[in-house]
């Protein structure tokens, strides 16, 4: 059964005449009888009564009209949706990103849902590791996040920028006037650090792990803006990528010496997996994010 056979029956159905609705559907008399018999054929019974001067429905005729008109305008409306999504009138797309990533999603979330009204966005916000699980299983269209320190066979990463570990304080700190902070420093002072499992935890441990020091933790959270509001209250210090806290109001970030303060940040998805028109929009925007670059130019 074919949609075309279904559009012709309901052209015959509603002209009362092979005739006349031939030539409103702009095929010949023949044509229109063969594919109704096709139908028909398929079915199992006859679809029109047929005299010198009308057509009438049969049961099995009236029967399949409703349903016929149901499926037609269902194709309509499913081809009409497809070019929304294809023209991003229309869609869904699920971005997952990093605790420390997530601060830097804010103009481009707005930019999108102000140029793409019609296109949905979710965003999900978890840790690296759950993010890469998510790609697996097909759970999120694209990951952003600095670049993972694992190997992920399945997903590729893209870097969008560098950027590095900072130490971060209020601008009332004793340390907001340094220009550089070392390990020994942060010694003498409390700290409020990142969960393990985010980013930026992951790299300081990575930096601290040889090291015979004692850092004085009051506090450990995965809510990064919740973690940036604390330290801009107090006189707590964290670590954190610079770009996580560009044009917070209340905070200042300072380098921190020594290696290993590299971090990448990149957009990761599944190797070889169809991505959204919608979805290289939205990095488009955010590679294009004046307000990012800016705030990177600054701090470099």
């Amino acid at each position: 059964m074919e949609l075309r056979q279904l559009k012709y029956f309901c052209q015959v159905a509603e002209c009362g005449s092979f005739s006349e609705a031939a030539g409103s559907l702009c095929i010949s008399q023949s044509t229109l009888s063969q594919q109704i018999k096709q139908l028909e054929n398929e079915i199992g019974g006859e679809l029109f009564v047929r005299d010198t001067r009308h057509v009438y429905l049969t049961d099995v005729g009236q029967a399949l009209l409703p349903s016929a008109r149901r499926t037609l305008s269902e194709a309509a409306s499913c081809i009409s949706r497809m070019r929304d999504v294809m023209q991003l009138q229309a869609g869904e797309i699920s971005i997952g990103c990093t605790y420390t990533f997530a601060p830097m999603l804010r103009d481009t979330v707005l930019t999108f849902m102000k140029q793409y009204p019609g296109v949905k966005l979710n965003i999900h916000c978890h840790s690296v590791e759950k993010l890469m699980e998510m790609l697996e299983h097909e759970k999120i269209d694209v990951a952003l996040s600095y670049k993972p320190t694992t190997n992920y066979p399945n997903i590729e990463s893209h870097i969008i920028f560098d950027n590095k570990l900072a130490v971060i304080v209020s601008d009332t700190h004793v340390l907001a006037k340094e220009r550089e902070i070392t390990m020994a420093d942060l010694e003498k002072y409390p700290l409020i650090l990142p969960a393990k499992g985010l980013m930026a935890r992951t790299i300081f441990d990575g930096m601290t792990e040889m090291l015979d020091r004692k850092f004085d933790v009051k506090l450990e959270i995965n809510d990064v803006s919740v973690l940036i509001s604390l330290v801009r209250a107090s006189k707590l210090v964290t670590v954190l990528s610079s770009a996580t806290v560009a044009h917070k109001t209340g905070v200042v970030s300072i380098p921190l010496s020594g290696k290993g303060t590299e971090m990448q940040g990149a957009f990761n998805f599944r190797t070889g997996s169809y991505m959204k028109g919608a979805t290289k929009e939205f990095l488009r925007i955010l590679c294009e994010n004046r307000s990012l670059q800016m705030a990177l130019m600054e701090i470099f």
